[in-house]
């Protein structure tokens, strides 16, 4: 078998006798998204076997010299003949910007499917020397009989070469390492009697006769892109991808063996079957919920994933959602489609509200929130549709509600004591009181179980806090400074809870000196009012996220702490925290584990935090924290450290592995004399300076000190705390 020959036609070997490695391809050129590149290839060009930068259906298009692309071209057109070999020297652009020279042998072949498959070798050359021939055919190589070997054993493939009796008479070390052989148990066998066993991608194990080197020994057709299983002797599994080609001697033209390429595509099936899961995982998500999940293709608005819900929701029984477009749902059609759907693409994500149509011709309100996901290589905008229809109305209803009873309260000043509403009536100078039933009812008992009743009851069942501010809107009564009484108040229910009563009376008797004798009222049962303002109020100053405040809740709370230490003399400490590479676990995983990663952020500094301090959410992945009344600021390093400690560790969320680090700046009011501004200006000095020195820190804001760490104590910076050996930040 003329083996050098052989593999001198497919090889660049000029200049691998000087000392370059040659690299693997192939492109097919009506199914490009089959190229396969060696991994010596990415090597060579300077990038990362899975940077999206590197597009694999180009082939060398996107990244020829354009002095060189006419010749090539020109070159590849006139290769139509099957078997045809071709040598080229061209220029690259590597990723650094700069260009390479390279020698490419290749050879092309024309499938059973019609597609055509250029087979090559690459190889870097000095750009100052020429090809020793016009053929393909290197003289180097010719006159060193081992000079093949050398290139096999460059090679980042592993090649097994078999007669034409299925022997195995040539292999590389590459070869070896893949299939966990020696030379021995691999030299002058034929496959099936080494140690190891192949398997097909569905598991099934591979008899000898389906092996791709067998098939070609039978058949003389060429086998391409076999995948495989290996089941190497020492118990691992690896998974390759197999080329098996037939050799002629070409003297004679007679079948003279095969030559095996394989390469270990373990990354790649790992990565195919991490894909799979997380589609799979997606698929779940997206479905398996009770939120109202669409997928929309932006080129026209078509929907080509609905969840359940959705499907519930809109309520097609003509196919369903899938398959219509947005501007069928949309009053607005397809104006509407296309402004949200350029707002989306230029920002990501966005939230509106559109009228859409149901299967069944109600409009109903939705409060859409858009965001743009890949899937395939392919964008879409993923879409959770609210109804707010009932919402919207009941909101209508509740301000319509509070119109009324503010009428009906102003017309009940003077009316309706003898009613079912709760009434009493109370004798101011000898504290004699009486109470109808409802009265009573309201906090879950009977007039005879009260008995007997006097003001003292009324004391007796008010919330101890609430009793000051009714006092006081009764003396401002009588002191005829208010023509009525009127005070909301908690009373304690029967069952423990507490109660909201509107409380409202006038005086009815006065004394000849202008002394109250008589007092008559109602109590009003307002506890679903109630409800609605502090869940409106907890709603305007809650982080629907995470529970923690808002920043308009933390702007306040700043403010009032800050009179409050003043007024006790006392430091108030603001911590200031940011997440590190939080927007690198937003690509990794998608947002949806980034915002559970906030959830669990946020338990990790309210666990680390005492009752009285205000932990709060200012947006995204930044977190404030107001520690009042501090005897010694730098006890703010304690909780610091402790969250900085937390945040550190890896955290699993839905199964995956988190690792982000948290960076937190430090300050207080200078002499007591701080405004709201001052301290947090002063706490993002320190927050900005933690990120300059390394990050997953805290440090304290010293005035004039945040320039150079040399000017900070260095018992203010994190890094000491965390890292005493370190001397520098």
């Amino acid at each position: 078998m003329n083996l050098s020959v052989n593999l001198t036609k497919q090889t660049g070997t000029d200049a691998c006798a000087a000392g370059a490695v040659p690299v693997l391809y192939e492109f097919f050129r009506n199914t490009p998204s089959r190229n396969y590149f060696g991994a010596g290839v990415f090597e060579l060009l300077g990038y990362d076997p899975v940077d999206s930068d590197f597009d694999r259906t180009q082939g060398w298009a996107s990244l020829l010299h354009p002095d060189d692309a006419a010749m090539f071209a020109q070159h590849r057109n006139q290769q139509t003949t099957n078997d045809a070999n071709r040598r080229l020297t061209f220029r690259l652009r590597h990723k650094d910007g700069n260009w390479i020279t390279v020698e490419d042998c290749a050879t092309i072949h024309e499938l059973a499917s019609g597609d055509v498959v250029t087979s090559g070798c690459l190889t870097r050359r000095d750009p100052t020397q020429t090809l020793s021939s016009s053929d393909g055919t290197s003289h180097t190589l010719q006159k060193g009989g081992n000079l093949h070997k050398r290139l096999l054993n460059s090679l980042a493939e592993g090649v097994v070469v078999h007669d034409a009796a299925g022997t195995v008479v040539e292999f590389n070390n590459t070869a070896l390492e893949i299939l966990g052989l020696t030379g021995d148990e691999l030299c002058q066998k034929t496959v099936p009697e080494t140690p190891c066993t192949f398997v097909r991608e569905d598991g099934v194990p591979l008899t000898r006769d389906e092996l791709p080197g067998k098939r070609v020994l039978a058949t003389g057709e060429r086998e391409y892109g076999v995948v495989l299983g290996v089941n190497r002797p020492n118990g691992e599994f690896a998974w390759i991808r197999v080329n098996a080609e037939p050799l002629h001697n070409e003297q004679t033209g007679t079948f003279d063996g095969v030559i095996v390429s394989f390469a270990d595509i373990n990354d790649v099936k790992q990565a195919e079957v991490a894909f799979r899961e997380r589609e799979l995982l997606y698929r779940q998500m997206f479905s398996n919920t009770t939120a109202v999940n669409i997928l929309v293709d932006p080129a026209d608005g078509r929907i080509v994933d609905a969840s359940r819900a959705a499907e519930e929701l809109y309520g097609f029984a003509d196919g369903g959602l899938v398959g219509r477009t947005i501007p069928e749902l949309d009053v607005d059609g397809a104006p509407s489609l296309h402004r949200h759907v350029s707002a989306v693409l230029e920002h990501g994500a966005l939230s509106f509200v559109v009228q859409h149509r149901l299967g069944n011709g109600e409009i109903r309100k939705m409060q859409v929130h858009a965001g743009l996901i890949e899937l395939h290589e392919r964008k879409y905008i993923h879409t959770t549709n609210v109804d707010i229809t009932e919402r919207e109305h009941y909101e209508r209803m509740l301000k319509d509600a509070n119109r009324k009873l503010a009428e009906e309260r102003q017309r009940l000043d003077e009316i309706i004591w003898g009613t079912s509403a709760g009434t009493w009536e109370w004798n101011v100078q000898t504290g004699e009181t009486r109470f109808n039933e409802r009265w009573a009812e309201i906090i879950g008992y009977t007039l005879e179980e009260l008995g007997p009743v006097s003001i003292d009851t009324w004391l007796a069942y008010c919330h101890p806090e609430d009793l000051e501010k009714s006092e006081a809107a009764l003396q401002s009564t009588f002191r005829g400074e208010t023509d009525h009484y009127q005070c909301e108040c908690r009373m304690r229910h029967k069952d423990g809870s507490w109660v909201w009563v509107l409380d409202r009376g006038k005086v009815v008797e006065w004394d000849a000196d202008g002394n109250p004798l008589r007092m008559s009222g109602t109590h009003a049962d307002i506890t679903p009012t109630k409800a609605v303002e502090a869940e409106i109020r907890r709603l305007a100053q809650t982080d629907q996220l995470t529970g923690l405040s808002n920043r308009y809740q933390f702007n306040s709370m700043l403010s009032q702490i800050i009179q409050i230490n003043r007024r006790f003399e006392k430091n108030i400490v603001l911590l200031l925290l940011d997440l590190d590479r939080f927007k690198q676990v937003n690509d990794t995983f998608g947002h949806p584990v980034g915002d559970k990663l906030l959830v669990e952020v946020a338990e990790i500094i309210k666990r680390n935090c005492r009752e009285a301090d205000v932990v709060a959410r200012l947006g995204g992945d930044e977190f404030a924290v107001v520690l009042p009344l501090m005897d010694d600021v730098r006890d703010a390093a304690i909780p610091a450290q402790r969250i900085i400690e937390e945040v550190s560790r890896p955290l699993i969320i839905d199964g995956n592995e988190v690792h982000v680090g948290i960076s937190i700046g430090i300050s207080t009011c200078a002499d007591h004399n701080g405004t709201p501004d001052s301290i947090y200006r002063d706490a993002d000095k320190a927050l900005y300076r933690a990120k300059n020195c390394g990050r997953n820190r805290f440090c304290f804001y010293v005035e004039g000190g945040c320039n150079e760490c040399g000017a900070l104590d260095r018992e203010l910076c994190g890094r000491y705390a965390l890292n005493p050996q370190n001397q520098d930040c």
